[in-house]
Order: C-alpha cells, then sequence, then structure tokens
C-alpha cells in the first residue's frame, strides 16, 4: 500500500549516484552525473557522508583510493583537503551536499545516510539540509539505528531501510540473518525497502513487506534485468544503462 504522501517515490525511476559515466568523464556522484539526471527527468539516489571536521559531502565508498587515487578513508581527511582530490582523472570535485542539492534542481531524492557510528550529527545536518529542498525526499541506509534515528527526531522525512542478503559483510551469522530478513523494520519505522535486486525475489521477508510499503530494487543494471525484477517491485534504482522510453512513461502511469 502506497500512501499518498510518498507516492512520488514510485512514479520515476531514480539514478544510482546520478546518472554517471565513469568511463566518458561523468564520475559517480558528481555535479555532472547529477545535472545529466535532472535533465533525463529521473530522480536521484545519492550517499553522505561527513568530513574530519564536520562538513557533509557526497561520496560512496568508505575509503578514497577507487575514485581519487588518494589512500585513506574519507572520514580522516578534513574538508579543504578532501577539495584538492579529483574523482577519476577528471576536474570533478567531492561535492558538498548543499552543491548536490542544488544541482539536483527539485527531482525526487533517495539519500543514503552510510553508516558511521553512533546516529545523530550526520542525521541532523542531513536533515536540516533537506529543509530548504524544493523537491521530494527520503533517507535509506543499510544501518537500522540510522532508520530509527529518523523516526524518533525527524518523522515528517519519509524513511527506507537498504538491505541484501549481507554475504561477505562481516556480520555475525545472527545479524545477518536479522538484517538480511529485514526484522528491524518494524522498530525502526522503515515506509519503505530498498532491496539488492539480486535476491529480492527469494526473500519472503521482502513479498511480506511489499503488501504494506514499497519495493525499491537496487541496483539494477540492464532493461532485462528491470523486466525481471518488475513483478517484484515499485520502482528500481538503476546504472549502467538507460530505462527505455515505453518503461519511462508505464513507470509514471502505473502507480497514479
Amino acid at each position: 500500500m502506497i500512501r499518498q504522501d510518498y507516492k512520488w517515490l514510485t512514479e520515476i525511476f531514480v539514478a544510482h549516484r546520478g546518472l554517471f559515466d565513469n568511463n566518458n568523464g561523468i564520475p559517480e556522484n558528481s555535479l555532472p552525473a547529477f545535472n545529466r539526471a535532472r535533465e533525463h527527468g529521473f530522480g536521484i539516489e545519492t550517499d553522505v557522508q561527513m568530513s574530519k571536521d564536520g562538513i557533509l559531502v557526497v561520496f560512496h565508498d568508505d575509503t578514497l583510493d577507487r575514485m581519487t587515487g588518494v589512500h585513506g578513508k574519507l572520514v580522516d581527511y578534513n574538508f579543504d583537503e578532501l577539495r584538492q582530490m579529483r574523482l577519476l582523472g577528471t576536474d570533478c570535485q567531492i561535492p558538498t551536499f548543499e552543491e548536490f542539492l542544488q544541482a539536483a534542481g527539485g527531482v525526487n531524492l533517495i539519500v543514503e545516510i552510510k553508516a558511521h557510528g553512533k546516529p545523530g550529527e550526520v542525521e541532523q545536518k542531513t536533515r536540516d539540509a533537506l529543509l530548504s529542498y524544493n523537491g521530494n525526499y527520503c533517507i535509506e541506509s543499510f544501518d537500522p539505528f540510522i532508520v530509527r534515528w529518523f523516526k524518533v527526531n525527524a518523522p515528517e522525512v519519509i524513511r527506507g531501510q537498504l538491505s541484501c542478503d549481507h554475504k561477505g559483510s562481516g556480520l555475525s551469522p545472527f545479524k545477518r540473518w536479522i538484517a538480511a530478513n529485514l526484522k528491524l523494520c518494524n522498530w525502526n519505522g522503515s515506509q519503505f525497502i530498498a532491496y539488492d535486486v539480486n535476491t529480492l525475489a527469494n526473500v519472503k521477508a521482502v513479498a511480506g513487506y511489499a503488501k504494506k510499503i514499497p519495493i525499491v530494487a537496487w541496483t539494477v543494471k540492464s532493461q532485462q534485468q528491470y523486466e525481471a525484477a518488475k513483478p517484484y517491485i515499485d520502482n528500481m534504482i538503476f546504472d549502467s544503462f538507460v530505462p527505455d522510453e515505453q518503461s519511462i512513461e508505464e513507470q509514471k502511469q502505473r502507480n497514479k
């Protein structure tokens, strides 16, 4: 059942880290990728972290190595140091969260808050920044305690639980079972589920929640993969391809 106040979450496909092309000078989570997603009319999924000196930035990995060639964790660098780095050898810098919001220009947003210890400061700063955004937005996280923070402290913000089978995650078998089977979603007030497209069709808990709240698949990487997942989901977060025009139009119509 999709509540009217966040029906928008299911009506437009969502570009993963912007509509990026890492091989052709449009890095993921860069301003050009966000501009490109907006120009194509897609929603945007992105990732927020905080620098050592308390500035919210948009970046996915815990470490800087893959995207910047600099060794170390993002959280160990001050913002001025991060600003000197470049994404995948381009001129693109690591954006601030405020710059991301300006580039997004009012399109639908799914903001993933990265796990970082005890919830509080990052969540509050993210919520405060989103208050000025002129468009629809929600937050998601793999960390159920981050989702819970929003239920308790900012219940007006739509919130969702990210999950997958957590193979190779380093979690204990018990914690992996809890996470993969969405056992904390009632406790943390999840209002949608974002689940790994490769496994969601086989997870009973996903099917159970599908009767109550939206299911969003991540990360869909081809039109064929989307078509296979479509019976199980209400929307998708995608990269590595651009959905065809027929699918885009059908998505807009199917949940109206």
